[in-house]
């Protein structure tokens, strides 16, 4: 066992509940609720539901927050806005913020080879073939997996008070992803469709259609973008870039430019690579709440 990693065994019945619970349940209950329910879940309504929590959760949680700021330092934030970001990325259930920032830098160390924890290809995982290695590369891994080493692969957040003050309550932000949006449906809609329809719509598009949806969209940064796509760049990996995932990504999907700079808090170069997470930096920058450290040309 090498010691950068704590074996998967260690942990097997917890991540099975947290898949089970955090990734399988939200996506039975985002196919079955329609069918169960009574009243209709408001389609436009509900779409603004869903894009609003995806911004706030997918965008400035995950990719602005723990993907290029904590995982990457590619910019400096203020302290309030630094705890924004942990708290909206721990709403994605995808793990504390030292957890998915270990797991993601335990992929570049060994990105597409044995030890990256979801590598879609068989080389890396093991699997005997191309549909299995992808299955197993896109969301299989989540079922059972080595962790990384914290005091190896995320010391630096150790040692944040903030990270630490929110990685407490991981549980507690997953819930709140939840009914925060329950709640602002309820103060929107309610006067129109009354009380118990507004929470449930709010909580079905930005609780539970989100989870399930973003769930996939992020694991296709791991999976589809490793696969398919194009090669600006001649990385070691096998890392690309996939135009039709970048917006709905917030500009994630130019993952190959990614790994050629991964300090660089912009993925999508020039106009034709659209991306909003940068978008949303530039505009922090401006408002003085962040420090943009490296941008890649």
């Amino acid at each position: 066992m090498r010691r950068e990693i704590l074996p998967a065994k260690r942990f097997a019945i917890a991540q099975r509940i947290h898949f089970l619970v955090c990734d399988l349940l939200p996506l039975v209950l985002a196919i079955a609720l329609p069918f169960l329910l009574a009243q209709k879940l408001l389609v436009w309504q509900g779409l603004i539901m869903w894009f609003g929590m995806w911004f706030l959760v997918g965008g400035i949680g995950v990719s602005v927050g723990f993907h290029r700021h904590f995982s990457h330092r590619s910019f400096s934030a203020h302290p309030s806005l630094r705890y924004l970001m942990a708290v909206a990325g721990s709403m994605a259930a995808q793990g504390s913020p030292v957890y998915w920032v270990a797991l993601h830098r335990m992929h570049h160390t060994y990105s597409d080879i044995s030890g990256d924890p979801h590598s879609p290809h068989a080389e890396a995982n093991g699997k005997k073939d191309k549909l299995s290695a992808f299955i197993q590369g896109h969301m299989g891994w989540a079922l059972q997996h080595d962790v990384p080493m914290p005091s190896r692969y995320a010391r630096d957040l150790q040692a944040d008070a903030v990270v630490q003050r929110v990685s407490k309550y991981y549980a507690l932000w997953v819930l709140a992803g939840l009914a925060l949006p329950a709640l602002i449906a309820v103060l929107w809609l309610s006067k129109d469709i009354g009380l118990e329809a507004s929470a449930i719509l709010g909580l079905y598009w930005g609780g539970i259609l989100r989870l399930a949806l973003g769930h996939h969209i992020i694991w296709s940064i791991n999976s589809v973008c490793h696969l398919f796509g194009s090669k600006s760049h001649a990385t070691p990996d096998k890392s690309t870039n996939v135009w039709w995932l970048s917006l709905i990504s917030w500009g994630e999907s130019w993952h190959n430019n990614h790994h050629h700079a991964p300090t660089s808090a912009r993925f999508g170069v020039g106009y034709r690579q659209p991306d909003i997470g940068w978008w949303f930096i530039s505009l922090l920058c401006k408002l003085r709440v962040a420090r943009v450290r490296l941008i890649s040309r």
